[in-house]
Protein backbone atom coordinates (compact mmCIF):
# COMPACT_ATOMS: atom_id res chain seq x y z
CA UNK A 1 0.00 0.00 0.00
CA UNK A 2 2.65 2.35 0.97
CA UNK A 3 4.45 1.34 -2.58
CA UNK A 4 1.42 2.75 -4.31
CA UNK A 5 1.23 6.05 -2.61
CA UNK A 6 4.80 6.61 -2.93
CA UNK A 7 4.23 5.80 -6.91
CA UNK A 8 1.05 7.67 -6.90
CA UNK A 9 2.62 10.52 -5.22
CA UNK A 10 5.88 10.41 -7.85
CA UNK A 11 2.93 10.57 -10.78
CA UNK A 12 1.73 13.98 -8.92
CA UNK A 13 5.17 14.85 -8.61
CA UNK A 14 6.14 14.47 -12.01
CA UNK A 15 2.49 15.65 -13.41
CA UNK A 16 3.26 18.96 -11.47
CA UNK A 17 6.73 19.63 -12.76
CA UNK A 18 4.44 18.72 -16.99
CA UNK A 19 6.15 22.29 -17.93
CA UNK A 20 10.06 21.13 -17.16
CA UNK A 21 9.61 17.37 -19.26
CA UNK A 22 7.69 19.33 -22.18
CA UNK A 23 10.78 21.29 -22.13
CA UNK A 24 13.13 18.34 -22.15
CA UNK A 25 11.33 16.76 -24.71
CA UNK A 26 11.10 19.95 -26.96
CA UNK A 27 14.75 20.20 -26.41
CA UNK A 28 15.89 16.40 -27.49
CA UNK A 29 13.12 17.06 -30.33
CA UNK A 30 15.67 19.96 -31.30
CA UNK A 31 18.53 17.50 -31.06
CA UNK A 32 17.45 14.63 -33.41
CA UNK A 33 16.06 17.59 -35.78
CA UNK A 34 19.92 19.34 -35.50
CA UNK A 35 20.89 15.64 -36.02
CA UNK A 36 18.89 14.93 -38.86
CA UNK A 37 19.86 17.98 -40.98
CA UNK A 38 23.39 17.94 -40.59
CA UNK A 39 23.93 14.19 -41.03
CA UNK A 40 24.89 14.60 -45.04
CA UNK A 41 22.26 12.94 -47.18
CA UNK A 42 22.35 9.50 -48.70
CA UNK A 43 21.08 7.83 -51.66
CA UNK A 44 20.80 3.96 -52.32
CA UNK A 45 20.67 2.20 -55.63
CA UNK A 46 20.40 -1.09 -56.32
CA UNK A 47 20.89 -4.02 -59.10
CA UNK A 48 19.57 -8.01 -58.60
CA UNK A 49 21.59 -9.94 -60.62
CA UNK A 50 22.05 -14.15 -60.88
CA UNK A 51 24.79 -16.49 -61.89
CA UNK A 52 24.92 -19.91 -63.08
CA UNK A 53 27.88 -21.94 -61.78
CA UNK A 54 29.24 -25.17 -62.90
CA UNK A 55 32.15 -27.03 -61.06
CA UNK A 56 34.27 -29.33 -63.26
CA UNK A 57 37.37 -31.63 -62.70
CA UNK A 58 40.53 -29.95 -63.87
CA UNK A 59 42.97 -31.78 -66.34
CA UNK A 60 40.44 -34.11 -67.81
CA UNK A 61 41.37 -34.81 -71.56
CA UNK A 62 43.74 -32.51 -71.54
CA UNK A 63 45.93 -34.23 -68.53
CA UNK A 64 45.95 -37.59 -71.05
CA UNK A 65 46.76 -35.65 -74.22
CA UNK A 66 49.56 -34.21 -72.10
CA UNK A 67 50.86 -37.55 -71.04
CA UNK A 68 50.89 -38.61 -74.54
CA UNK A 69 53.59 -36.21 -75.71
CA UNK A 70 55.03 -37.08 -72.60
CA UNK A 71 53.96 -33.64 -70.25
CA UNK A 72 52.22 -34.16 -66.87
CA UNK A 73 50.08 -31.49 -66.14
CA UNK A 74 49.30 -33.20 -62.51
CA UNK A 75 45.46 -34.34 -61.12
CA UNK A 76 44.57 -31.43 -58.85
CA UNK A 77 41.04 -31.22 -58.61
CA UNK A 78 39.85 -27.62 -59.30
CA UNK A 79 36.33 -27.91 -57.72
CA UNK A 80 37.95 -26.96 -54.52
CA UNK A 81 38.83 -23.89 -55.63
CA UNK A 82 35.92 -22.86 -57.93
CA UNK A 83 34.83 -19.52 -57.20
CA UNK A 84 31.33 -19.04 -55.98
CA UNK A 85 28.49 -16.43 -55.10
CA UNK A 86 30.02 -16.70 -51.63
CA UNK A 87 32.49 -15.78 -52.33
CA UNK A 88 31.65 -12.33 -54.26
CA UNK A 89 30.95 -10.69 -50.89
CA UNK A 90 35.06 -10.17 -50.03
CA UNK A 91 35.49 -10.04 -53.64
CA UNK A 92 34.01 -6.70 -54.11
CA UNK A 93 36.37 -5.78 -50.92
CA UNK A 94 39.76 -6.35 -53.21
CA UNK A 95 42.05 -3.75 -54.10
CA UNK A 96 41.97 -4.21 -58.15
CA UNK A 97 38.06 -3.88 -57.67
CA UNK A 98 37.58 -1.09 -55.43
CA UNK A 99 40.29 0.76 -57.47
CA UNK A 100 38.52 0.54 -61.03
CA UNK A 101 35.75 1.63 -59.06
CA UNK A 102 36.90 4.56 -57.26
CA UNK A 103 38.09 5.92 -60.35
CA UNK A 104 35.04 5.52 -62.58
CA UNK A 105 33.27 8.50 -64.15
CA UNK A 106 30.05 9.28 -62.64
CA UNK A 107 27.60 11.75 -63.93
CA UNK A 108 26.15 14.40 -60.98
CA UNK A 109 23.68 17.16 -61.02
CA UNK A 110 25.88 19.23 -59.11
CA UNK A 111 28.77 19.32 -62.03
CA UNK A 112 28.88 20.12 -65.16
CA UNK A 113 31.55 17.04 -65.87
CA UNK A 114 31.99 13.44 -65.02
CA UNK A 115 33.78 12.82 -61.46
CA UNK A 116 35.31 10.09 -59.97
CA UNK A 117 34.18 8.61 -56.49
CA UNK A 118 37.69 8.81 -55.80
CA UNK A 119 37.46 13.23 -56.69
CA UNK A 120 34.32 13.65 -55.47
CA UNK A 121 35.56 12.44 -51.71
CA UNK A 122 39.29 13.47 -51.77
CA UNK A 123 38.58 17.18 -53.23
CA UNK A 124 34.43 17.87 -52.78
CA UNK A 125 33.10 15.93 -49.92
CA UNK A 126 32.28 17.55 -46.89
CA UNK A 127 32.14 15.42 -43.85
CA UNK A 128 29.19 15.51 -41.57
CA UNK A 129 28.80 16.99 -38.29
CA UNK A 130 29.37 13.67 -36.32
CA UNK A 131 32.00 12.71 -38.59
CA UNK A 132 34.22 15.95 -37.64
CA UNK A 133 33.24 15.38 -34.00
CA UNK A 134 34.61 11.98 -34.19
CA UNK A 135 37.75 13.10 -35.67
CA UNK A 136 38.27 15.58 -33.07
CA UNK A 137 37.19 13.68 -30.25
CA UNK A 138 37.66 9.35 -30.51
CA UNK A 139 40.40 10.02 -33.44
CA UNK A 140 42.29 12.56 -32.27
CA UNK A 141 45.35 10.96 -31.58
CA UNK A 142 45.32 9.72 -35.03
CA UNK A 143 44.43 13.20 -36.67
CA UNK A 144 47.49 14.65 -34.95
CA UNK A 145 50.12 12.08 -35.83
CA UNK A 146 48.52 12.40 -39.78
CA UNK A 147 49.34 16.41 -38.89
CA UNK A 148 53.17 15.63 -38.25
CA UNK A 149 53.57 12.48 -40.54
CA UNK A 150 55.41 13.29 -43.75
CA UNK A 151 53.34 12.67 -47.26
CA UNK A 152 54.88 10.08 -49.38
CA UNK A 153 55.56 11.39 -52.82
CA UNK A 154 53.78 10.06 -55.57
CA UNK A 155 54.54 9.87 -59.58
CA UNK A 156 53.18 12.63 -61.66
CA UNK A 157 50.31 12.60 -62.69
CA UNK A 158 49.17 9.04 -60.61
CA UNK A 159 47.65 8.65 -57.28
CA UNK A 160 48.94 5.14 -57.01
CA UNK A 161 52.32 3.00 -58.05
CA UNK A 162 53.60 -0.44 -58.71
CA UNK A 163 57.15 -0.78 -58.78
CA UNK A 164 58.89 -3.87 -60.30
CA UNK A 165 58.18 -6.42 -57.80
CA UNK A 166 54.45 -5.97 -58.37
CA UNK A 167 53.79 -4.00 -55.23
CA UNK A 168 51.33 -1.56 -55.13
CA UNK A 169 51.63 1.74 -53.14
CA UNK A 170 48.38 3.34 -52.41
CA UNK A 171 48.16 7.69 -51.63
CA UNK A 172 46.43 8.50 -48.27
CA UNK A 173 43.29 9.85 -50.34
CA UNK A 174 43.28 6.61 -52.55
CA UNK A 175 43.31 4.36 -48.99
CA UNK A 176 40.80 6.43 -47.41
CA UNK A 177 38.53 6.24 -50.59
CA UNK A 178 38.83 2.72 -50.34
CA UNK A 179 37.56 3.15 -46.46
CA UNK A 180 34.69 4.71 -47.92
CA UNK A 181 33.93 2.46 -50.65
CA UNK A 182 33.90 -0.30 -48.13
CA UNK A 183 30.93 1.36 -46.89
CA UNK A 184 29.62 2.24 -49.36
CA UNK A 185 29.00 -0.15 -51.97
CA UNK A 186 27.46 -3.36 -50.00
CA UNK A 187 26.40 -7.44 -51.84
CA UNK A 188 24.61 -9.83 -50.39
CA UNK A 189 23.53 -13.56 -51.28
CA UNK A 190 19.96 -14.85 -50.87
CA UNK A 191 21.20 -18.79 -50.15
CA UNK A 192 17.72 -20.26 -51.46
CA UNK A 193 18.09 -18.98 -54.99
CA UNK A 194 21.62 -17.30 -55.78
CA UNK A 195 20.29 -13.98 -56.29
CA UNK A 196 22.92 -11.48 -55.94
CA UNK A 197 21.96 -8.07 -54.70
CA UNK A 198 24.68 -5.04 -55.05
CA UNK A 199 23.68 -2.26 -53.37
CA UNK A 200 25.57 1.38 -53.73
CA UNK A 201 25.12 4.56 -51.62
CA UNK A 202 25.98 7.82 -52.78
CA UNK A 203 25.35 11.29 -51.61
CA UNK A 204 22.91 11.79 -55.23
CA UNK A 205 20.79 9.49 -56.69
CA UNK A 206 21.78 9.82 -59.77
CA UNK A 207 25.64 8.71 -59.50
CA UNK A 208 24.53 5.94 -56.48
CA UNK A 209 22.69 4.65 -59.59
CA UNK A 210 25.65 4.30 -61.63
CA UNK A 211 27.83 3.72 -59.24
CA UNK A 212 26.01 0.10 -58.88
CA UNK A 213 25.79 -0.34 -62.51
CA UNK A 214 29.80 0.24 -62.81
CA UNK A 215 30.29 -2.19 -59.64
CA UNK A 216 27.54 -4.78 -61.35
CA UNK A 217 29.81 -4.81 -63.92
CA UNK A 218 33.20 -4.79 -62.72
CA UNK A 219 32.47 -7.69 -60.88
CA UNK A 220 30.87 -9.45 -63.78
CA UNK A 221 34.01 -8.83 -65.54
CA UNK A 222 35.96 -9.87 -63.10
CA UNK A 223 34.57 -13.43 -62.15
CA UNK A 224 34.40 -14.30 -65.75
CA UNK A 225 38.23 -13.34 -65.97
CA UNK A 226 38.51 -15.85 -63.05
CA UNK A 227 36.74 -18.26 -63.95
CA UNK A 228 37.52 -18.83 -67.68
CA UNK A 229 41.74 -18.22 -66.86
CA UNK A 230 42.01 -21.79 -66.58
CA UNK A 231 39.93 -22.79 -69.42
CA UNK A 232 42.31 -20.09 -71.57
CA UNK A 233 45.46 -21.56 -70.08
CA UNK A 234 44.61 -24.91 -71.28
CA UNK A 235 43.45 -23.41 -74.85
CA UNK A 236 46.67 -21.90 -75.18
CA UNK A 237 48.69 -24.98 -74.02
CA UNK A 238 46.47 -27.45 -76.01
CA UNK A 239 46.87 -24.43 -78.85
CA UNK A 240 50.69 -24.63 -79.24
CA UNK A 241 51.42 -28.13 -79.49
CA UNK A 242 48.47 -28.22 -82.22
CA UNK A 243 50.81 -25.93 -83.86
CA UNK A 244 54.16 -27.83 -83.42
CA UNK A 245 52.56 -31.28 -84.29
CA UNK A 246 50.91 -30.05 -87.28
CA UNK A 247 54.64 -28.65 -88.40
CA UNK A 248 55.87 -32.38 -87.69
CA UNK A 249 52.81 -34.06 -89.27
CA UNK A 250 53.66 -31.84 -92.68
CA UNK A 251 56.87 -32.48 -92.42
CA UNK A 252 56.52 -36.22 -92.03
CA UNK A 253 53.90 -36.23 -95.19
CA UNK A 254 56.27 -34.30 -97.14
CA UNK A 255 59.00 -36.80 -96.51
CA UNK A 256 57.17 -40.08 -97.71
CA UNK A 257 55.82 -37.93 -100.67
CA UNK A 258 59.14 -37.43 -101.45
CA UNK A 259 60.29 -40.56 -101.41
CA UNK A 260 57.50 -42.29 -102.65
CA UNK A 261 57.93 -39.69 -106.25
CA UNK A 262 61.82 -40.64 -106.15
CA UNK A 263 61.52 -44.71 -105.56
CA UNK A 264 58.12 -44.91 -107.87
CA UNK A 265 59.76 -46.93 -110.77
CA UNK A 266 62.32 -48.62 -108.43
CA UNK A 267 61.07 -50.76 -104.96
CA UNK A 268 63.66 -52.33 -103.34
CA UNK A 269 63.49 -54.48 -100.25
CA UNK A 270 65.51 -52.01 -98.86
CA UNK A 271 63.09 -49.07 -100.49
CA UNK A 272 59.89 -51.10 -99.04
CA UNK A 273 61.59 -51.33 -95.56
CA UNK A 274 62.04 -47.45 -95.92
CA UNK A 275 58.45 -46.80 -96.98
CA UNK A 276 57.47 -48.90 -94.15
CA UNK A 277 59.57 -46.72 -91.91
CA UNK A 278 58.61 -43.37 -93.35
CA UNK A 279 54.91 -44.46 -93.43
CA UNK A 280 54.63 -45.48 -89.77
CA UNK A 281 56.31 -41.58 -88.61
CA UNK A 282 53.21 -40.49 -90.86
CA UNK A 283 50.23 -42.52 -89.37
CA UNK A 284 52.04 -42.01 -85.20
CA UNK A 285 52.38 -37.46 -86.81
CA UNK A 286 48.47 -37.84 -88.27
CA UNK A 287 47.14 -39.26 -84.99
CA UNK A 288 48.41 -37.18 -82.90
CA UNK A 289 47.69 -34.15 -84.98
CA UNK A 290 43.65 -35.36 -85.18
CA UNK A 291 43.43 -35.82 -81.37
CA UNK A 292 44.94 -32.66 -81.01
CA UNK A 293 42.49 -30.86 -83.58
CA UNK A 294 40.16 -32.80 -81.34
CA UNK A 295 41.00 -31.28 -78.21
CA UNK A 296 41.64 -27.80 -79.36
CA UNK A 297 37.93 -27.60 -80.16
CA UNK A 298 37.28 -29.36 -76.70
CA UNK A 299 39.27 -26.31 -75.31
CA UNK A 300 37.53 -23.79 -77.59
CA UNK A 301 33.96 -24.87 -76.23
CA UNK A 302 35.73 -25.51 -72.52
CA UNK A 303 36.10 -21.89 -72.79
CA UNK A 304 32.59 -20.73 -73.79
CA UNK A 305 31.38 -23.24 -70.96
CA UNK A 306 32.99 -21.99 -68.17
CA UNK A 307 32.32 -18.12 -69.12
CA UNK A 308 29.63 -17.59 -66.13
CA UNK A 309 26.07 -16.43 -67.66
CA UNK A 310 25.00 -13.45 -65.57
CA UNK A 311 21.67 -13.04 -65.93
CA UNK A 312 20.17 -9.23 -64.87
CA UNK A 313 16.57 -9.73 -62.68
CA UNK A 314 16.55 -5.85 -61.59
CA UNK A 315 18.33 -3.28 -63.12
CA UNK A 316 20.20 -0.13 -60.84
CA UNK A 317 17.16 2.70 -60.89
CA UNK A 318 17.75 6.49 -59.67
CA UNK A 319 16.60 6.71 -56.51
CA UNK A 320 13.97 9.61 -55.53
CA UNK A 321 14.17 9.37 -52.00
CA UNK A 322 17.18 9.65 -49.72
CA UNK A 323 17.99 6.41 -47.58
CA UNK A 324 19.64 8.13 -45.16
CA UNK A 325 19.10 10.01 -42.71
CA UNK A 326 15.48 8.96 -42.00
CA UNK A 327 14.07 12.45 -40.36
CA UNK A 328 10.79 11.01 -39.20
CA UNK A 329 12.41 8.24 -37.64
CA UNK A 330 15.38 10.42 -35.95
CA UNK A 331 12.95 12.77 -34.39
CA UNK A 332 10.60 9.91 -33.14
CA UNK A 333 13.64 8.01 -31.44
CA UNK A 334 14.57 11.32 -29.65
CA UNK A 335 11.08 12.31 -28.74
CA UNK A 336 10.86 8.39 -27.30
CA UNK A 337 14.21 9.48 -25.08
CA UNK A 338 13.20 12.73 -24.22
CA UNK A 339 10.03 11.00 -23.02
CA UNK A 340 11.86 8.74 -20.46
CA UNK A 341 14.84 11.35 -19.79
CA UNK A 342 12.57 13.87 -18.62
CA UNK A 343 10.18 11.62 -15.95
CA UNK A 344 13.77 10.37 -15.36
CA UNK A 345 14.95 13.83 -15.07
CA UNK A 346 12.38 15.30 -12.78
CA UNK A 347 12.11 12.36 -10.30
CA UNK A 348 16.15 12.88 -9.92
CA UNK A 349 15.94 16.13 -8.73
CA UNK A 350 13.23 15.39 -6.04
CA UNK A 351 15.91 12.40 -5.02
CA UNK A 352 18.52 14.87 -4.70
CA UNK A 353 16.21 17.87 -2.59
CA UNK A 354 15.00 15.00 -0.63
CA UNK A 355 18.40 13.85 0.25
CA UNK A 356 19.64 17.20 0.76
CA UNK A 357 16.89 17.90 3.34
CA UNK A 358 17.61 14.69 5.27
CA UNK A 359 21.37 15.71 5.41
CA UNK A 360 20.47 19.15 6.53
CA UNK A 361 18.44 17.83 9.51
CA UNK A 362 21.02 15.78 10.58
CA UNK A 363 23.70 18.48 10.67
Amino acid sequence: MQQEIDLIELLKHIWSRRRKVLWIIAGFAVAGLFIALVTPKEYTAKTILVTRTESRTAGGNLSGLAAMVGISLGSNSEAGNELTPVDYPDFIKSLSFQKELMYAPLEWNRFSKPVSLFEYYSEHYKPGFFEVLKKYTIGLPGTIIGWFKKPVAQPVGKASSENETGVVYLSGAELGVRGILTKKIKLTLNPTNNFITLEARAPEGKAAAQAALKARGLLQEKVTQLKIQKAKENLAFTQKLYDDKKVEFMAAQDKLAEFRDRNNDLWTEKARTEDDRLFSEYQIAFSVYSELAKQLENAKIRVKEDTPIFSVVEEPVVPLSQSKPKTARILLIWIFLGGVVGPVWVMGQRIVEEAGKRWAEKN
